[in-house]
């Protein structure tokens, strides 16, 4: 049967380093166009994935014109982005269909209700509905088995989720603002995905907390995965896990010896101090030289992040931190290195707020954790510099060269090969800057070529290129290109992110 209708499926992003161009190397993808994918019958409906990271900026013409229906999703931050994707489709096909879901719909459901035909602020299972209304019933798949197929492959990396949010609060996360309960997949779930999956090299498990609150269920979806590993499906997988997982090491025990080769966890500052204001109780006790060295007595690679918060921490302590990182070639560098983000519907942008910590005139999409939107503690004038160097690792190249082989040559007996390419592949890709390549297609490469030098700060950072359309469009399109404002000239919030947050509070 041919198939009749047309979707789709975007991941819309602004990149922070503003490039237009793709970013094949970075590990996670986002993987939730292709769950969403899942919903649509696949003889009765086209579907096509654009994912604006992977992918690169959406800047085809052609494609415009293509779809009767379009589904967004995409962090909060990312906002202006699917408004201005919207523009095209709606300018393009008068006729199709805008539906948007994921962070933005839980956060600015009232706005995006003022330009989206629907707005889902569930889970991926809920497009069903909208497909249902758009297409009808027989649009629907019976199964919901994600259409892993239409992702390129990614360096042999399989993905899978096995429960759904935290069951920790953070007051920086945004799954701690959307306040949805932490719930586990059903076998018939997670072994649907693993079949979809099929043969893969490594399977990385996207939940925000593998462990999570029962011990029962964590041993049980170790199991499921560790049998499909002794199957000869993939030679390893890895997860993200809460400090709390650490204080039994008979659970590292157990996922090594269920195929686990890596674990990643927030361990975000080695400032107690900091770490309890972001709430982040479970990280307390997380020394990265003792959960490296557990790790890795189980052949496991021990992987993490870090966050440097300038309205809490000065220069030098941020600086001591990673100087004492770099100089211990027994522990990884962090994989993730990011400033706070105040993001919105958080207990931490409500107190960032309500302190009178951010900025002036900072927009939605500057909130992306590479440029200064809170008044940091020491003065501008040393913070900012710092910034720019700190984030690409300017000064530190040779120390980053150093570590990443000393790290790998030291546990090559723990290791496998694939692990000690990872130890040593790792943080060159991630902070060595010339290794990735900005290249794409002769759009994405023109669009890059045109954007403003970032400063790292939002109080000069000039607006991207996006917002000026890449065609002339009708008047009644000019709102979809101008900047979701957060704060006003004095720093306080605008009218229109109170308004926002108060509806969405409502809904709640």
């Amino acid at each position: 049967m041919s198939s009749s209708h047309r979707v789709l499926i975007v991941n819309a992003y602004f990149n922070p380093w503003r490039k237009s161009t793709p970013t094949r190397w970075f590990i996670p993808r986002a993987m939730a166009p292709f769950y969403l994918a899942g919903h649509f019958d696949r003889d009765r409906v086209d579907v096509r994935v654009w994912d604006e990271v992977f992918d690169g900026a959406l800047l085809d013409p052609r494609l415009y014109a293509w779809p009767d229906l379009v589904v967004f999703t995409g962090l909060t931050s990312a906002f202006d982005r699917a408004h201005q994707l919207s523009a095209y489709f709606r300018h393009a096909n008068p006729a199709v269909a805008t539906a948007i879901g994921g962070p933005i719909a839980r956060a600015l459901p009232a706005l995006c209700a003022e330009t989206f035909d629907y707005v889902s602020q569930g889970d991926v299972e809920d497009v069903a509905d909208i497909v249902r209304d758009v297409f009808g019933a027989d649009c629907v798949s019976e199964t919901g088995a994600p259409r892993f197929d239409l992702a390129r492959p990614s360096m042999g990396v399989g993905y899978l989720e096995t429960t759904k949010n935290c069951n920790f609060a953070c007051s920086f996360c945004s799954l701690t603002g959307e306040r949805r309960a932490y719930t586990a997949h059903s076998d018939q779930s997670i072994e649907r995905q693993l079949d979809a999956m099929q043969n893969v090299l490594g399977v990385m498990v996207l939940d925000n907390n593998f462990y999570g609150n029962s011990r029962s269920s964590f041993r049980h979806r170790v199991e499921l995965i560790g049998e499909r590993w002794r199957r000869g499906q993939f030679r390893g997988w890895g997860a993200l896990v809460t400090g709390d997982f650490f204080k039994r090491p008979e659970n590292v025990e157990l996922m090594a010896r269920n195929g686990c080769k890596a674990v990643f966890s927030g361990v975000e500052t080695l400032d107690p101090a900091v770490l309890k204001t972001f709430n982040k109780k479970q990280s307390l006790m997380s020394d990265p030289r003792a959960l490296t060295r557990l790790c890795a007595d189980h052949g496991m690679f021990f992987d993490y992040g870090m966050i440097a918060d300038f309205s809490q921490q000065t220069v030098a302590q941020v600086e001591e931190q990673l100087t004492g990182v770099l100089s211990d070639h027994t522990i990884p560098l962090p994989s993730l290195l990011t400033l706070t983000i105040p993001i919105l519907g958080t207990p931490y942008f409500d107190a960032a707020a309500r302190d009178g910590r951010l900025m002036p005139n900072v927009n939605l999409s500057d909130l992306d954790g590479q440029k200064i939107v809170e008044w940091p503690k020491e003065p501008l004038e040393k913070v900012v510099p710092y910034v720019a160097d700190l984030l690409r690792f300017r000064g530190r190249k040779a120390a980053l060269a150093r570590h990443a082989f000393r790290h790998a040559w030291y546990w090559r007996r723990q290791f496998d090969w694939d692990q000690t390419a990872l130890a040593l592949i790792r943080p060159l890709h991630r902070f060595g800057g010339s290794i990735d390549v900005n290249l794409g297609s002769i759009r994405q490469m023109r669009q890059s070529f045109r954007e403003a030098p970032l400063t790292y700060c939002a109080m000069t950072d000039r607006p991207r290129s996006f917002y000026t359309p890449q065609m002339p469009m009708p008047a009644k399109f000019e709102k979809c290109f101008t900047p979701l404002r957060v704060t006003d000239a004095e720093g306080a919030l605008t009218d229109t992110i109170q308004k926002a947050r108060e509806r969405a509070l409502a809904a709640a």
